[in-house]
């Protein structure tokens, strides 16, 4: 969760925007017709959209990609290493005449898009997830395909044409602020490229790669790895894979990746690079898990050290920490969702909860109450959540003279009075932190150190610094996936902090 006056940032999607701004220009151009697809000889429908207008959009929706996405991660050396492994890659492929710009952000959420005009993105959280050097060029290479087949033209004329532009973009329709906080929404549905797109870029990307002097089969490698991530943080959230990360927007399977690999056999490389080494040092200290700003999940507890809070959610409830809302799921329905927002000056606090945040709403049992010395108001909802019937217990907590963070918990119909009272103990935990509580606490990062004579997997097991499933993560982390032991003189990442 990230400051509020940051904007209303959602970590777990790509940029709408630009998309919503490139449906409406396709749809004026629908009327024009085809390019042709420089890579493949092809002609595509691209709604007659002029190149000159996405290189606008790419440079427009750049800030707000970036605020939606932690921003640039601040580290200048591991910026220009990437932009150099991509402009390599991006060296080889049918269009020289795009400024390619490649950018890491600041997020642990393990993700890669490319925007019309060049503008290529990928997360700490991949670079933290890849092992070598070839991995990532394999990622970056796959995203110049998307450029150079201008498929995010082609998606977004698809939609004006079809004049599903809203559907697209996940359009929330009349919801209140209390509705669209109980449905632990406010994510957009990011539209993800069709299977044949994504193999044509997965076929260019191994073109680009192998012209660059990069092992191939880095591709297939590093998929198995993202597969692997992917079902593992499904099983440490109890649910299905995270509905927006790269898996889901880029629908690519093991046998579709090496078949163009093998299609690709005509750009055999020899002597290719993985770049293993050097690879591993320029990642070594990355930041992993959430950053500062961002807050952290500690446990049972979410403290944010930049805004100065933290507060505690029962036991057995699973803490998830998005850049708009922290949302902690329990059993059998059982929800909080805990973000932030702002009052006018002066206005009361019972004021805001029933006035505006759950404004029009039947309320019930409006209160005052205070929280470790801070004004509060709670109210009760009736009502139904995914259509089930629900109460819903609402707290808003005046942080300062505008702020305000609240909490909204989804109490199902029959809970127990021990879900209430956790509850009630969640509420009361909320305080403030001081300037030297706060810098106790400092985010989890990378630590990539060699294996030595008899280690095993065990021993750096260990070392990891994780909440749970530790021997997953680490071997997830290390590309260990098929049971593999460790070699002597060989580097691995552990999770400490």
């Amino acid at each position: 969760m990230s400051g509020p006056n940051e904007g209303r940032m959602i970590r777990l999607r790509t940029a709408t925007r630009w998309l919503a701004a490139l449906a409406l220009g396709a749809g004026v151009a629908a009327a024009g017709g085809c390019s042709t697809n420089p890579a493949t000889g092809e002609r595509i429908f691209t709604g007659a959209l002029p190149v000159a207008q996405e290189e606008q959009i790419g440079k427009q929706s750049r800030p707000e990609i970036l605020a939606e996405f932690g921003g640039e991660y601040p580290d200048e050396a591991l910026q220009r290493y990437v932009q150099s492994i991509g402009e390599l890659v991006a060296a080889t492929s049918e269009r020289t005449d795009v400024s390619y710009t490649f950018t890491v952000l600041n997020s642990d959420v393990v993700n890669a898009f490319a925007v019309p005009g060049g503008y290529i993105y990928i997360t700490r959280g991949l670079l933290a997830l890849a092992n070598n050097e070839a991995e990532i060029a394999g990622v970056l290479a796959h995203e110049v395909g998307h450029i150079v087949s201008r498929h995010s033209a082609q998606r977004a004329t698809q939609s004006a044409l079809a004049g599903v532009a809203a559907a697209v973009l996940g359009v929330a329709t009349g919801s209140s602020q209390v509705a669209q906080m109980a449905q632990t929404g406010g994510m957009a549905v990011i539209q993800s490229y069709s299977r044949e797109q994504e193999f044509e870029a997965d076929t260019l990307g191994v073109r680009y790669l192998s012209r660059a002097g990069y092992d191939p089969s880095a591709m297939s490698s590093f998929l198995a790895s993202l597969n692997a991530h992917s079902n593992l943080e499904a099983k440490m959230a109890g649910g299905n894979p995270p509905e927006f990360n790269i898996m889901s927007t880029h629908p690519r399977t093991q046998d579709r990746v090496q078949r163009a690999v093998a299609e690709a056999g005509g750009y055999a490389v020899r002597n290719p690079m993985l770049a293993r080494d050097i690879y591993l040092q320029k990642i070594d200290g990355i930041v992993y898990g959430d950053a500062p700003e961002q807050g952290f999940v500690r446990g049972r507890d979410f403290v944010h050290p930049t805004l100065g809070f933290r507060f505690r959610v029962p036991e057995d409830f699973r803490l998830m920490n998005g850049a708009q809302q922290v949302v902690a799921k329990g059993s059998g329905g059982a929800v909080i969702v805990f973000d932030a927002a702002q009052r006018r000056s002066g206005l009361p606090i019972v004021s805001y909860l029933r006035d505006d945040w759950a404004a029009g709403a039947s309320l019930q049992s409006l209160e005052r109450i205070t929280v470790n010395g801070m004004e509060a108001a709670t109210a009760l909802v009736k009502g139904t959540v995914q259509g089930q019937p629900a109460d819903l217990r609402l707290v808003a907590i005046a942080f300062d003279g505008t702020q305000v963070f609240r909490f909204m918990f989804v109490i199902p119909s029959r809970a127990s009075s021990a879900l209430i009272e956790s509850f009630q103990r969640t509420t009361y935990s909320f305080q403030r932190l001081s300037a030297a509580e706060a810098a106790r606490y400092q985010p989890k990062r990378l630590d990539v150190v060699p294996v030595g004579s008899g280690d095993g997997v065990s021993r750096f097991v260990g070392m990891m610094n994780v909440d749970s499933y530790p021997e997953e993560q680490f071997r997830v982390l290390n590309g260990l996936l098929g049971g593999e032991g460790l070699l002597a003189g060989q580097k691995v990442k552990i999770v400490t902090e």
